[in-house]
């Protein structure tokens, strides 16, 4: 057994024992829509497409007690016969050591920034994603009761940014999520090592597959697909 693999035990057994996800075990699921606004072939290859997102507490704090908060989306490959792009992002500053050491438990969801918390390496440069929630959920708390009601209601919508290296964010496109997604069609298991574009993966990659073998391991705990 690998080192990899020694890590990632612990997944399984807490997702036994949780009957869920070790981290981010609750949370919402939703479809909608991406609409890219940079210029075609500017940065990471997504396109305009529909989507399948969750937001999600990571903890699974009850209520609107406070959590680090997370974004999993799903968009379709650029081509008819690709498959789905995982992005996962987690609640985090925005500069440059944030981007990856930031990660941070927040009160609220409006304006509050997510990242990758790990580059995506494309055509020999690493990228960074960021998302923010720009739709007004009032008062203080990150209840998940809230953004289901508001999702089923009006819609809830965040700002993709990409950045290149070092550089600044710039925006990508605009995420709307318009309807929940309910009963065993909402247990959907995110990777975002095993889902990528063609050309796109996590970097570094010793830390990829570290997290590839948590999340098996964590599916398997679950008996999840």
């Amino acid at each position: 057994m690998s080192v990899s693999d020694l890590i990632a035990v612990p997944f399984a057994w807490g997702s036994a024992i949780r009957g869920r996800r070790v981290f981010h075990p609750v949370g919402v699921v939703a479809e909608g829509v991406f609409d890219r606004v940079a210029p075609a072939g500017q940065g990471l290859p997504i396109s305009s497409t529909e989507v399948l997102a969750r937001v999600s507490k990571a903890s699974g704090t009850p209520g609107s007690l406070p959590d680090f908060i997370g974004l999993a989306v799903r968009v379709s490959g650029e081509e008819p016969e690709a498959t789905p792009w995982d992005i996962l992002l987690a609640s985090a500053a925005s500069n440059i050591v944030g981007r990856t050491l930031g990660l941070r438990p927040v009160i609220s969801w409006t304006g509050q920034t997510m990242t990758t918390l790990m580059p995506l390496h494309y055509r020999g440069r690493n990228w960074w994603l960021r998302a923010r929630m720009v739709t007004e959920i009032n008062g203080l708390g990150v209840s998940l009761e809230d953004v289901r009601e508001l999702i089923g209601r009006r819609g809830v919508e965040f700002i993709l940014d990409q950045a290149c290296g070092t550089g600044g964010f710039e925006q990508l496109g605009r995420l709307v999520l318009t309807s929940v997604v309910e009963g065993p069609a909402a247990d959907v298991s995110f990777d975002p090592v095993i889902n990528t574009a063609p050309g796109v993966k996590l970097s570094p990659e010793w830390l990829a597959n570290l997290r590839a073998r948590a999340y098996q391991r964590s599916r398997a705990g679950r008996d999840a697909e």
